[in-house]
């Protein structure tokens, strides 16, 4: 576990590195809008805040995904 502090405003790089996932995939969720984003200049910016939320409930759809799967082992 790394414990560090988030500026308010991240960059699709730095806000693709705390979600785990490649700065491609995050650039769809943004054109999709599964998350907000917001220009600054010519360049994507996101909240930090915005970006801990999409990461909470997207662990929280795998738990529940695990727990179906475990569920249908019993």
């Amino acid at each position: 576990m790394t414990i560090g502090s988030l500026p308010r405003e991240l960059t699709t790089t730095t806000a693709a590195a705390v979600l785990s996932i490649s700065r491609p995939t995050l650039m769809t969720l943004i054109k999709n809008g599964t998350i907000p984003a917001h220009k600054a200049g010519s360049h994507t910016r996101l909240y930090a805040e915005d970006v801990l939320t999409a990461r909470a409930a997207r662990r929280a759809r795998e738990r529940a995904a695990f727990a179906r799967l475990r569920d249908l082992d019993d």
